[in-house]
């Protein structure tokens, strides 16, 4: 773990740093100087682009990611073809995607063409934004690899933002006044970070542009083209759960975009508690490929236990940090922005349950009962579309929250019970619930304590309470040995600094 802990850390700075960039774009910014209308095509065309990228991706990222140990064992790096094949089939199905685009827009212009207009004026946009998410998914992968995670993340999740930051400047001060020239560029932005990390990749020299065969490809090319199939469906599966909230907002609520506006901002605050799953996934990942490759048992459970207490324990800090921030926020955002609250609680606390139950995704996609995520993921997109189309048209935005927590408590649990019953492994000890429930209590009670100043120092005496209070109570019973490693070294170094 201590390697895992080393790039999740780097890793976590940047993608927190590239979130706290990403809130002053969606907090404050988008809603200050862009209508909810033009702020939620911005996210629409993103969730749309997320769902052509993972087609046209065709389940070969974890192909590559389960395979290359045995590409590195068994081939030079002059004739490894893994890079080849991967971007090979990335690009005809981009070309396929573009081809297929005069049957998809009519299709746009019929579900959205009346509570969301720009959209379908826009949708053009989605072809260059796939293009870019499909080449940065791709490096990424081979990055992770060759163990350049850091550098990976920052490129993907803090230059892109930063960026975005700059463009929404040039709008701002007057450099850029009409907005289509805007969400083209918009558009565009992701070609920056894919351009470097190109260069990362090649620089590495573990990989080559080959079309010739090499016997790692003949020996398991039958067994590679099943595996990525089969997740082929499973990823368009999961990003389709993951992305038709915000879909069936901007075609069935009244507000359309505005709606998805405000739905976007509840669920970028959840999203912060994703940044230690992402970057633990990127480390965690190759050594739970490993460890299939060895049937090391011992250090999947290990693997599983220690991720999932240590998710748990951050996400459910970062949960706590939201709730109390939800007074001072609404007051920022105004009228226009009402009814947060009862969304980030409630896709809270489906965020919780989700990153508490650990790497179950990583595990079983990378295990031979690699089909169990293929069904799981089949069931939580029926279940949620399902849920999330009902409970919209009935309830609006609020219904599309209680659906999403619906669909993750069941999908979760199924995937829990499945690991649990093959292998032995589940990831819970009684520090998973210490941690659930000191979060929980020290959030319910500075929450409802009143303060007689204003929101934004209220908000400041409340966030910093609670940081103590619950870090206090992780450090002080040992919730989480690497936690508490990782607090030993800060205070070291600080001790060190200072004497």
């Amino acid at each position: 773990m201590a390697t895992i802990r080393k790039q999740s850390i780097y890793s976590s700075l940047f993608i927190y740093a590239g979130f706290a960039i990403g809130a002053l774009n969606v907090l404050f910014l988008f809603p200050r100087f862009f209508t909810p209308e033009e702020f939620g095509l911005t996210r629409v065309l993103m969730d749309i682009a997320l769902i052509f990228s993972t087609i046209c991706a065709a389940g070969t990222l974890p192909v590559a990611m389960k395979f290359y140990p045995f590409y590195k064992h068994h081939v030079d790096k002059k004739n490894n073809d893994l890079l080849t094949w991967v971007f090979l089939i990335g690009i005809v199905m981009c070309l396929l995607i573009y081809l297929a685009f005069p049957i998809i827009e009519p299709w746009a212009l019929k579900k959205f063409g009346y509570r969301s207009p720009i959209l379908v004026t826009h949708f053009k946009l989605v072809y260059p934004l796939t293009i870019s998410l499909v080449a940065i998914s791709m490096l990424e992968v081979f990055a992770w690899i060759i163990g350049r995670t850091v550098i990976a993340n920052f490129l993907k999740e803090f230059l892109f933002r930063i960026l975005t930051l700059v463009l929404i400047g040039t709008w701002a001060l007057g450099y850029i006044n009409d907005f289509n020239f805007f969400i083209g560029a918009y558009a565009y932005l992701y070609f920056i970070p894919v351009s470097i990390l190109v260069w990362v990749v090649y620089r590495s020299k573990e990989f080559s542009i080959t079309f010739k065969k090499s016997k790692v490809t003949h020996r398991y090319g039958s067994m590679m083209a099943k595996f990525g199939g089969a997740y082929f469906l499973s990823a368009v599966l999961n990003i389709v759960a993951k992305t038709n909230d915000t879909l069936i907002i901007a075609s069935q609520s009244e507000g359309g975009l505005a709606d998805a506006a405000i739905f976007t901002i509840a669920t970028y605050l959840i999203t912060v508690m994703d940044v230690p799953q992402r970057s633990m996934v990127s480390a965690a990942t190759p050594q739970i490929a490993i460890a299939w490759k060895n049937n090391d048992l011992e250090k999947l459970d290990r693997l599983y236990k220690k991720t999932a207490l240590n998710l748990l324990i951050i996400a459910a800090g970062i949960m706590g940090l939201v709730v109390l921030s939800i007074p001072f926020l609404q007051a920022i955002l105004g009228p226009a922005y009402g009814g947060l609250a009862i969304l980030m609680i409630v896709l809270g606390f489906g965020k919780l349950i989700d990153l508490g139950t650990g790497l179950n995704s990583q595990i079983l996609q990378l295990s031979k009962h690699w089909r169990i995520d293929l069904f799981t993921n089949m069931f939580f997109v029926f279940i949620s579309i399902l849920l999330n189309y009902l409970l919209t048209r009935k309830y609006g935005i609020i219904g599309t929250a209680f659906g999403s927590l619906i669909a993750i408590m069941l999908y979760n649990f199924i995937r829990f019970m499945y690991i649990k019953k093959i292998y032995g492994l589940q990831p819970f000890s009684w520090k998973n619930g210490g941690a659930l429930i000191s979060a929980i209590v020290f959030a319910t009670v500075l929450y409802f304590s009143p303060l007689p100043f204003s929101p934004w120092l209220t908000a400041l005496i409340k966030l910093t309470l609670f940081s103590v209070c619950y870090g206090f109570t992780i450090i002080k019973f040992n919730l989480s040995s690497d936690i508490t490693e990782l607090y030993e070294m800060v205070i070291t170094k600080l001790r060190s600094f200072l004497s």
